[in-house]
């Protein structure tokens, strides 16, 4: 007998895939029967049955439009009119003249040459003249006599006279005032002529017969007249009153 020349391991290893392969064809002989009698048995069982399916709800019904309508009118009526666009009035505004403001009132006597107070051409010292300052003989501002009154040159110094350049023309009153001045009116007044030789105080003693031209004559000899003042014996100047006549100007 010849020895073998395997080892104890290799055929070890030999018989067990031997073994394997049985194993696997006694599984096989085993699975093939049993399939086809589950395969019998599952086909015993299986029966035929009808599925029955819940029904949809129906769809709900469409919305109910009401259409509103208006109460029908009337037959024969008639519309109402339509609305026209119109323009805005427009409204002509005169233009306003605004004249000039009168100078402030000015007080008057009623009567010239009458009373003692100052706006009569009365003069605060005794004697029997009335004229508008000092004492004399003579009833007018500018008459001589032998006291130093009025504008006389027969006494002691000298009363006030008017510069000829500032009296008053017809472009010293406003349009309004010299078409208001009566025909042929006069104003006289009586103004206090201080030493710097400006004229205040001013009194009307007699209308022209406007009050707006008086207060105006007034007003206009305190702005623009000016006067040589009045001095004493020494040439000293002094307050004192003079009386002065403005007669109607033209344009």
């Amino acid at each position: 007998m010849q020895p073998s020349i395997l080892s104890r391991r290799d055929r070890a290893g030999a018989i067990a895939l031997v073994v394997l392969v049985h194993v696997g064809v006694l599984a096989g002989l085993l699975t093939l029967g049993s399939s086809s009698a589950v395969q019998e048995a599952v086909q015993e069982r299986l029966e035929i049955f009808d599925v029955t399916l819940p029904k949809s709800p129906p769809p709900p019904p469409p919305p109910v439009v009401v259409e509103s309508r208006a109460a029908p009118r009337e037959e024969g009526a008639a519309a109402p009119p339509a609305r026209k666009a119109e323009a805005t009035p427009v409204k002509r505004v005169e233009p306003i003249v605004v004249l000039p403001p009168p100078p402030a009132p000015v007080i008057a006597a009623p009567l010239p040459g009458l009373g003692s107070a100052p706006s009569a051409g009365a003069a605060p010292v005794d004697g029997p003249g009335s004229g508008a300052g000092g004492q004399g003989n003579g009833t007018g501002s500018g008459g001589s006599g032998s006291g130093p009154g009025g504008e006389g040159d027969g006494g002691e110094g000298q009363g006030p006279s008017v510069i000829p350049s500032t009296t008053l023309t017809g472009r010293s009153y406003p349009r309004e005032v010299l078409r208001a001045w009566p025909r042929g009116g006069r104003v006289f007044v009586a103004v206090r002529v201080q030493t710097d030789g400006r004229a205040t105080d001013c009194k009307v003693n007699r209308s022209s017969g406007n009050s707006i031209v008086d207060q105006w004559t007034c007003r206009l000899v305190e702005e623009r007249v000016r006067f040589r003042p009045a001095v004493d014996g020494d040439g000293r100047p002094y307050v004192r009153w003079y009386g002065y006549i403005q007669a109607p100007v033209n344009f």
